[in-house]
């Protein structure tokens, strides 16, 4: 299962497979969500907190937070624009699958940025 959500995690698109595990829907939009919300890779954001009980007790109690590998975000123009999540294999194929979406998706956002002439995608005055 795959999830993508805007900067403001939202979920605008997500696709299924029809064997995957019915709670991997749910955790692939919390992987999205989570990366969005915190501007990070979802393993990176258990890396940085997991020797720190209070903090990772803390994020552990968000309803929905995911704290594994497979969130990522979607970086356009130095900012965080979105965030793909992607669940139902392990977490190495997780985050392999999510880093795919994610290079598709700026190449794309960089071929739309040329076409009108920089980086953030807006013509030169």
């Amino acid at each position: 299962a795959a999830a993508v959500v805007d900067g403001s995690a939202r979920l605008t698109a997500f696709l299924r497979s029809g064997g995957a595990f019915v709670r991997s829907t749910e955790i692939a939009v919390n992987k999205a969500e989570t990366a969005a919300g915190f501007r990070m890779e979802t393993g990176a954001l258990y890396g940085m907190v997991k020797d720190n009980a209070a903090v990772l007790e803390g994020l552990r109690s968000l309803p929905g937070a995911a704290l594994f590998g497979g969130g990522v975000p979607i970086m356009f123009a130095d900012e965080v624009i979105g965030a793909i999540g992607v669940s139902g294999g392990s977490e190495d194929q997780d985050i392999e699958c999510a880093r795919a979406g994610i290079a598709a998706i700026e190449a794309l956002l960089a071929g739309e940025s040329q076409a009108f002439g920089n980086e953030r995608g807006l013509a030169d005055d």
